[in-house]
């Protein structure tokens, strides 16, 4: 409590910017006309969003156990509302995990490769400029048809999806890094692959952590809409029932979720990423993050790149 009483008197504009968002969304609320098309208000108010809007996610809850189960005729509980937002939620972290890391592994690993061999650059130049060019979200029929509608299909998608914008980055970080690094590390003796192992690759960390931190953001965008149009659970099917009831309420609270979510989603990334720079002095490292911040939430395409 000390610790929020700090954060707000040091940031007094952006508290009140917060009281301000939220009191006009209030007024909306109750001024805006109600629909003909809808079950919910258009702009739905605080007081139906965190009673009416929130219960009814207990519509949501599959089991028998820890909560009545609606769908056979259980009472609609609060109780029951939290445990199907908690159940969904861990669905998708659960695929978010996978896709991510695995992403992140193959995408980095990929690029050093692609950077490194001349040949292998010339080879995947033109398959790396197409896969780049393909929209994500109209592939995901494909992958759930080639793969199911399942884990695995997920989790390959978000992976297939973050491996394309790390893979670009990767080379392009690998192709900033000053030619006076590797010149001074071949005069000292230092082998090729020794340059490039304990040279180059540290030195690209440093922009090559921007597109990370962007790949933790474009991961939610991903596993959203994969679970959006074909998953049975999940945050996004979630949405997507929502949608299909047109229950605004239930649209805003897992809209702030996932924002929620996403954003420590990016702060882990950021610290975890912070230890692959930490020779960097701190000024300079945020400054190579600080385009990050805002588009992390949505995702971000890579920066081109030429032959």
């Amino acid at each position: 409590m000390n610790r929020f009483r700090r954060y707000v008197a040091a940031h007094p504009v952006s508290m009140a910017v917060w009281v301000v968002l939220i009191a006009a969304w209030e007024v909306l609320g109750h001024i805006t006309p109600e629909s003909q098309l809808s079950t919910s208000p258009l702009v739905p108010p605080l007081e139906y969003v965190f009673t009416d809007a929130f219960k009814s996610l207990a519509n949501n809850w599959p089991f028998d156990f820890w909560a009545p189960n609606p769908s056979k005729g259980g009472e609609i509980t609060y109780w029951g509302a939290v445990l199907a937002l908690g159940y969904h939620t861990m669905n998708t972290l659960y695929r978010l995990l996978f896709g991510l890391t695995s992403g992140i592994i193959l995408g980095v690993g990929t690029g050093l490769a692609v950077a490194y061999w001349p040949w292998l650059r010339r080879v995947a130049w033109t398959p790396l400029n197409f896969l780049r060019m393909l929209p994500l979200l109209a592939a995901i029929p494909l992958f759930q048809f080639w793969l199911g509608a399942n884990l695995r299909g997920s989790t390959v998608f978000i992976g297939f999806g973050i491996w394309v914008l790390l893979v670009v980055a990767t080379i392009n970080s690998v192709r900033n890094v000053p030619d006076l690094y590797i010149e001074n590390s071949r005069m000292l003796g230092a082998s090729p692959i020794r340059t490039y192992a304990r040279v180059v690759i540290p030195a690209a960390m440093v922009e090559l952590r921007t597109a990370l931190l962007l790949a933790a953001g474009l991961s939610w965008s991903l596993t959203v809409g994969a679970e959006y149009i074909g998953l049975t659970s999940g945050l996004g099917n979630l949405l997507a029932v929502a949608v299909f009831f047109t229950n605004t309420g239930r649209m805003v609270i897992i809209a702030v979720l996932i924002a929620v979510l996403a954003l420590l989603t990016f702060l882990v990334v950021d610290r975890l990423s912070r230890r692959l720079v930490r020779w960097m002095p701190k000024l300079a490292m945020d400054d190579v993050i600080r385009v990050a911040g805002a588009a992390s939430i949505g995702g971000a395409k890579a920066v081109a790149i030429d032959e």
